[in-house]
């Protein structure tokens, strides 16, 4: 079982294009390591500044409307394309290339909802911290 999603998460990456899906990771990296920093900031009793835990909102609605253009740029190169065929295609080749091209959209989401958890977590334990 552990395999098979391994391999659905990677042909789902892959076909969401590189073009795509490699900025969704660098925000998502940019997140994990802005969040890494905070906490060890907590940690050491050293002072945080807010405009590192507004970043880390930022970048996930970067993320998110990185994910919304792809998806859109996608569905519009697809209708391009749909539009230069003759023929009738069947309605599952037609569903299956919108699923494609809701891959980046899903992506963005998911990053999206990653920092907006983090950032309440951290805003939070910000404000515990100093009352």
């Amino acid at each position: 079982m552990k395999m098979i999603l391994a391999t659905t998460l990677s042909e789902l990456y892959t076909s969401g294009g590189s073009i795509w899906m490699h900025p969704l990771t660098l925000c998502l990296i940019a997140i994990i390591c802005l969040v890494i920093y905070v906490i060890i900031l907590h940690f050491q009793k050293r002072q945080i500044h807010s405009t590192l835990i507004e970043a880390i909102k930022q970048i996930g609605v970067l993320a998110l409307a990185w994910g919304t253009f792809s998806t859109i740029a996608g569905f519009f190169q697809a209708f391009g394309a749909l539009e230069e065929i003759k023929e009738m295609l069947p309605f599952q080749v037609i569903m299956g290339g919108m699923k494609v091209a809701l891959i980046t959209a899903l992506y963005g989401l998911i990053v999206f909802i990653l920092s907006m958890l983090a950032y309440i977590i951290l805003k939070l334990s910000a404000k515990n911290s100093v009352g």
